[in-house]
């Protein structure tokens, strides 16, 4: 497979850089969407065997089908191109997403879902390489903040327009991903294929996508969405039981904390240039100890908005960070296989999360829940801190 390498290029047209980050929030926007949506999907579900499961599931499945596809299509992408994929995976984004339009059979809805995830595994394949590729290493940290500003601002308009749309009928989140089809034209016209160019002449100190230091970056993106996955799968019957609110304020507090993630991904690239990669990860676990616990203990709305704000810090400084310590660590030829492992990994964590935390909500309640998982993440953040005391030694 071939790549480009960044040294000495250009700035791409303005139009290009709009297209990827607009590819971009799709992603976040393939989850986020139909989350105010569930409780009123679980009503609607209600005579389903294992109801509550499987409505968290339509949320997360996508994941398993990402995490299968996305080293698949990564592989892919450096044969036939990676417009080529990223055009493949929004039309499936299409067809995937928009089917909760129509669909009124829980076992097709998760079919459809996993459409989705393909078209989701083809899009992140390849975005966060297109960026990469068309920019020069210095502008990397500018260009990934931005990637995560427009993901984080994809979330807002999906929450609010999900919170508005749920609040009428759980369907009405499903239109959102018909939004697809007009940046699906915008991609074939605005954004082309990058030249190839041999790894020969790279840096001999990059890694392959499986040394044990980028295979420590999987994991923590892993950890890092099991953690986060809290909110958007059990936050939405936490507002309900702890402010006896509806959709709408589910919305915007979901809402809020993208708002957070745009602002920390618009501020990223300064962030960037005063602080390494090991301590910024180490930040991201501990905003989401200390949100998620403020989110757990919360006793009104208030508080809870609160723990959402932190933990949009957190989230707003994972992808940036965890992106871009893959695209400096690894060779340029080996980019788009590790980006597509750590998607992999990351939707993992989004398919694994309700099937972790669903048990202990059983046993111990729904604030306990967030509890733990803040637990799960100072454990890791303390794990960060004493490997980076232990490499300054």
């Amino acid at each position: 497979m071939t790549e480009t390498t960044t040294p000495g290029l250009r700035r791409p047209p303005r139009a290009t850089l709009v297209t990827l980050l607009g590819v971009s929030t799709m992603t976040i926007m393939a989850s986020a969407t139909i989350t105010p949506a569930l409780p009123g999907m679980e009503r609607h579900f209600a005579a389903v065997p294992h109801a509550d499961l499987l409505v968290r599931l339509v949320l997360t499945v996508p994941g398993l089908a990402i995490m299968i596809a996305a080293p698949v299509l990564a592989w892919l992408s450096g044969r036939v191109g990676r417009v080529r994929v990223l055009a493949a995976g929004l039309l499936l984004y299409v067809v995937g997403g928009g089917s909760g339009l129509v669909l009124d059979w829980l076992p097709g809805l998760l079919a459809g879902r996993v459409v989705l995830g393909i078209g989701i595994g083809g899009i992140m394949a390849t975005s966060t390489a297109l960026l990469a590729d068309h920019h020069a290493e210095a502008d990397h940290g500018r260009v990934l903040g931005l990637q995560g500003a427009a993901m984080g601002f994809g979330g807002v308009i999906a929450l609010l327009f999900g919170g508005l749309l749920a609040a009428l009928s759980w369907r009405g989140p499903f239109a959102v991903y018909l939004l697809a089809v007009p940046l699906l034209l915008v991609v074939l016209r605005f954004v082309p294929e990058p030249q190839p160019r041999s790894s020969s002449t790279e840096d001999n100190s990059a890694s392959t996508p499986w040394t044990p230091r980028v295979l420590g970056m999987y994991a923590l993106m892993f950890l890092g969405v099991v953690v986060f996955y809290v909110v958007p799968t059990q936050a939405p019957f936490l507002v309900a039981e702890v402010g006896g609110a509806g959709p709408v304020v589910t919305g915007v507090l979901m809402a809020l904390l993208n708002l957070v993630m745009t602002l920390v991904g618009l501020n990223f690239g300064r962030v960037r240039a005063h602080r390494g990669f090991p301590a910024l990860a180490t930040a991201v676990f501990v905003t989401y100890a200390v949100g998620l616990a403020a989110v757990g203990l919360a006793g009104s709305l208030w508080v809870m908005a609160l723990g959402m704000v932190v933990i949009g810090v957190g989230i707003g400084l994972q992808n940036p960070v965890l992106n871009g310590w893959v695209v400096a660590t690894v060779d340029p030829a080996t980019r788009t296989r590790a980006l597509g492992m750590l998607t992999s990994a990351l939707f993992l964590g989004q398919f694994s999360s309700p099937l972790l935390a669903q048990p202990v909500v059983d046993s111990v309640g729904l604030g306990r829940v967030f509890l733990l998982a803040a637990g799960l993440a100072v454990l890791v953040a303390v794990a960060l801190a004493v490997l980076r005391a232990a490499r300054s030694r």
